[in-house]
């Protein structure tokens, strides 16, 4: 948790703008590598074949293993580390901010309070991400400029309060609406805000107050205008339209950004497919599939969350059809550029004998994968590695990058919040709350977004579970760096001991260890403690 020195940003408005930027950048340090505190171990993501690094896979599988099937997770994981080292980092970048902004001469008195307000908001977002992974963290709200050789962890409930508090400070001031696409408004801090009472709601210092204080702020949102639902979920995620008016709060990549002495993109383009580049007739690099990575994959209950023949998202969220990119042999048999290599029928749909010698009839090189298959092929588990990979955040822009977890090439934005997650907050909430009619409305205007045209996919009161609302937001926000803090929120990883076929073997009784709704302290955060800084118990 060392602080930075920021010395050279306080000299003038230029500088001051400078370091309000980094505060922003700082976020890419938690996403531009792979997810897995926010997707391994959950119900619809596992862990998949691990790409060697340097000709050894080494820490990349201890971490990914012990993440997502549990048993084996320990304080010395390198994953936790990382995340729990750049929050603190991303903290005291804002900390600076916060605490350097009235030195600085010709700063209006307008542009502090705006940027107070970003400020504050990315600093309550990185508290929520520690508080919900770590539970009692420190508060460290101040700039840093000697070591601090011991940090007194704070309890939740001061954590939630510090966070709250925060936020609303910055709702008074901040802009509402955005005069450079990607700056914290007033909706964004009030959609974070939503988040937080939501996710208090169910914590033994919450109550129904914050289910429905969850909800005003949700509503406010959504009826502000600001924000707005796009057309269809197709839209959302057009590798064109990254700046659509859905998009509440973003980290933001571009081109410029990718040069090697300047860091790096992201690896949401690649991370939750299969390696289709070692079959005949793909290029591993192609502008059509991207450079896939299988470390993470699908579960397949994921997939039977969706009606295909109703729900557009499917067909957005997921490939089923692989077309060669290029001329090449499977064996001695000629293929051509654009032949169809690999189908995958919908889990839910009658798929016949007649229907397959029909496509292959048409198409004699296609290789037809059956749901059966759409699982790992290592650890006896018998399939095939080979599924309807996540296709929503292809790059066409991407550019090589070798296989380093440090060196993804995704220039596309990372959503972070988007009005169809307001509506899922404000329907997590009133069900909460036991207005389960009104989280049906919720519900419905995402799943009328979603309907194919002429059909229906509304729902009545009756049909709002818990878990429907869980299924819900994953068929909504597949890949999105949500599902780990969802199933803690809700006390619902159980769902991954029972879907998650890595995690069921290693666990096989089904029960779930309450430790494991929090991480491990890292170890070296211990280790550096000149005091005793506790271990998360458990661990």
């Amino acid at each position: 948790m060392s602080g930075i020195t920021a010395e050279n940003f306080y000299i003038d408005v230029e500088g001051y703008e400078s370091l309000v930027r980094s505060c922003y950048a700082s976020l890419r340090s938690i996403y531009d590598i792979n997810p897995s505190l926010f997707e391994y171990g959950t119900d619809i993501m596992t862990r998949g074949e691990i790409e060697p690094v340097s000709g050894t896979v080494g820490d990349l599988v201890i971490r990914a293993t012990a993440l997502n099937e549990y048993k084996t997770l320990t304080a010395d994981n390198s994953a936790i580390d990382r995340f729990f080292k750049a929050a603190y980092s991303g903290i005291q970048r804002c900390n600076t901010a916060i605490n350097r902004v009235d030195d600085i001469p010709d700063l209006s008195d307008e542009l502090r309070d705006r940027r107070l307000a970003e400020v504050r908001f990315i600093r309550a977002y990185y508290y929520y991400l520690l508080v919900e992974n770590f539970g009692n963290v420190p508060i460290v709200e101040e700039e840093i400029n000697t070591a601090i050789t011991h940090f007194e962890p704070r309890s939740e409930e001061e954590v939630y309060n510090f966070m709250i508090a925060d936020l609303q400070q910055s709702i008074e001031t901040a802009d509402r609406t955005a005069v450079e696409f990607g700056r914290v408004t007033r909706d964004a801090s009030k959609h974070l805000l939503a988040l937080i009472h939501l996710t208090r709601g169910y914590k033994n210092f919450g109550n129904t107050d914050d289910f429905l204080e969850a909800v005003k702020l949700a509503e406010e949102v959504i009826d502000g205008g600001v924000y707005v639902l796009q057309p269809s979920f197709a839209a959302v995620f057009d590798p064109k339209n990254q700046q659509n008016k859905e998009v509440i709060f973003s980290v933001q990549y571009d081109q410029t950004s990718l040069k090697p002495s300047l860091g790096t993109g992201n690896g949401q383009n690649v991370l939750f497919g299969w390696r289709q580049w070692r079959e005949a007739g793909f290029h591993e690099e192609t502008d059509t599939y991207n450079r896939r990575l299988s470390d993470f994959m699908p579960t397949q209950f994921l997939y039977t969350l969706y009606n295909t023949a109703k729900d557009a998202r499917y067909d957005v969220t997921f490939i089923s059809h692989f077309y060669a990119t290029k001329d090449d042999l499977l064996g001695n048999v000629p293929i051509k550029k654009g032949d169809l290599r690999f189908y995958f029928p919908y889990p839910d749909q009658p798929f016949t004998d007649q229907d397959a010698k029909a496509l292959k009839a048409a198409n004699p090189h296609v290789e037809i994968v059956r749901f059966e298959a759409w699982k790992q092929d290592f650890n006896g588990i018998g399939g095939e590695m080979k599924f309807p990979m996540v296709g929503k955040f292809f790059d066409p822009e991407a550019t090589a990058f070798g296989n380093s977890e440090n060196n993804h090439r995704s220039s596309r934005d990372i959503f972070i919040f988007r009005l169809s997650e307001t509506y899922l907050i404000a329907a997590e909430a009133y069900f909460k709350a036991e207005q389960s009619d009104k989280a049906a409305e919720m519900l419905n205007v995402i799943r009328d977004r979603a309907a194919k045209e002429g059909q229906n996919l509304a729902i009545s009161a009756a049909d709002v579970t818990l878990d429907f609302i869980l299924d819900e937001r994953a068929r909504e926000q597949v890949g999105e760096y949500k599902r780990w803090l969802d199933l803690k929120r809700t006390h619902r990883l159980e769902r991954a001991f029972e879907h998650n076929i890595l995690t069921k073997m290693t666990n096989p009784t089904g029960t779930v260890d309450e430790k494991y709704y929090r991480r491990p302290i890292p170890q070296t955060v211990i280790d550096r403690d000149t005091g005793v800084y506790p271990q998360n118990e458990g661990y």
